[in-house]
């Protein structure tokens, strides 16, 4: 049992929760020392001061969750339009020379020769096949020869 408590203490959210509270008492405290020295009930202005931190940093941490997610949204976004480029070698319909082209699969493509500058189409064709699976060991039926 003691073994299990320990244990659940280790954990990083446990930890996290201690230290978090631990800091928002402390502020909390000498809030409350400052509002007794102010002739304010300290358990009042203790509460009062500990409400409005949790309130105060439940706000900012929404705010920081949201930035964090529009981060990584965008950053997401950024890496399929990266995935969706593709670089074939393509010979100039022009001058036949090889050329080194960017495919984007959601559009029509095109691409102007580095060396005539001539701008091409590319057109892709895409096909189905079946698809089969080789036998292991095929028998052939070997008639006897009668002599």
């Amino acid at each position: 049992m003691i073994q299990k408590i320990q244990n659940w203490l280790k954990k990083q959210e446990v930890l996290v929760l201690a230290l978090s509270t631990s800091f928002t008492g402390a502020v909390s405290a000498l809030i409350g020392v400052g509002g007794t020295l102010l002739s304010f009930n300290f358990w009042g202005t203790f509460f009062v001061a500990f409400g409005v931190q949790v309130i105060v940093f439940f706000i900012v941490n929404t705010i920081l969750q949201k930035k964090d997610e529009e981060v990584s949204t965008k950053l997401i976004n950024d890496q399929l339009n990266a995935l969706s480029k593709y670089i074939i070698r393509l010979t100039c319909s022009y001058c036949s020379k090889p050329c080194n082209v960017p495919i984007v699969l959601n559009r029509e493509n095109r691409f102007k020769c580095e060396f005539c500058q001539q701008t091409n189409g590319v057109k892709m064709q895409f096909f189905s096949t079946q698809i089969t699976t080789p036998l292991e060991k095929i028998t052939v039926p070997v008639e006897e020869v009668v002599s």
